[in-house]
């Protein structure tokens, strides 16, 4: 499963781009957390807050038939 990590928010993000991949990244303003999480291939990603704050990444997968 593809949990959303913490990161530290004072560091450079560059160093978060991996070639042929896609990152989603949360900057949490209420709490001054940040979160990463790895983009599915196909599919979508929903960032879910609750009462303003954030609260979970939904990442739904599929795989496209050509």
């Amino acid at each position: 499963m593809n949990s959303p990590k913490e990161i530290n928010v004072n560091q450079d993000l560059s160093s978060k781009i991996q070639d042929g991949k896609v990152t989603v990244i949360v900057l949490d303003g209420l709490n001054g957390k940040a979160y990463e999480a790895e983009a599915p291939e196909h599919g979508r990603t929903i960032i879910e807050t609750f009462k303003g704050d954030f609260s979970r990444i939904h990442l739904e997968s599929s795989h496209k038939f050509n």
